[in-house]
């Protein structure tokens, strides 16, 4: 477990250190302060909604008692992280749309539209695979 631990470890220095170096060689210096205010703006975000949106949502889950099994509540975690990542990746074209570009043609896809679409798509696919846990739990118990 100890070389595991330490090879991801190193693994994510790594990491870390080639996406510094991207970042330092590849984004212009005078839109670094954007890039660093859109990072603290999603650690932010993170804490302040999205994970008290997964802990509110496990709360809910485990009160509904016996009928719902760990397995059910993981995959509805797993579905309200990725729905949260993604609109995290979504936020920037909404916002740019709302604010309109200089060139039309950088956004040329209806991102909000989109990300209503994908979070009805996890709605419907987590739904679907907690039924379908549950019911296979109630033929094995």
């Amino acid at each position: 477990m100890r070389i595991a631990r330490a090879a991801l470890i190193g693994l994510g220095a790594a990491l870390t250190a080639v996406a510094g170096v991207v970042f330092v060689l590849g984004v212009p210096a005078r839109q670094w302060s954007g890039v660093l205010l859109w990072l603290a703006g999603a650690v932010v975000l993170h804490d302040a909604v999205f994970a008290p949106l997964v802990l509110v949502g496990t709360r809910l889950l485990r009160r509904a008692g016996a009928h719902v099994g760990w397995a059910q509540v993981a995959v509805v975690q797993v579905a309200l992280v990725v729905g949260a990542a993604l609109t995290l990746l979504a936020f920037p074209g909404i916002r740019s749309q709302q604010l309109g570009a200089r060139n039309p043609s950088v956004l040329v896809f209806p991102y909000g539209l989109q990300l209503a679409l994908a979070w009805a798509a996890i709605g419907a696919v987590t739904a679907l695979v907690v039924v379908l846990i549950g019911l296979r739990r109630r033929r094995t118990g």
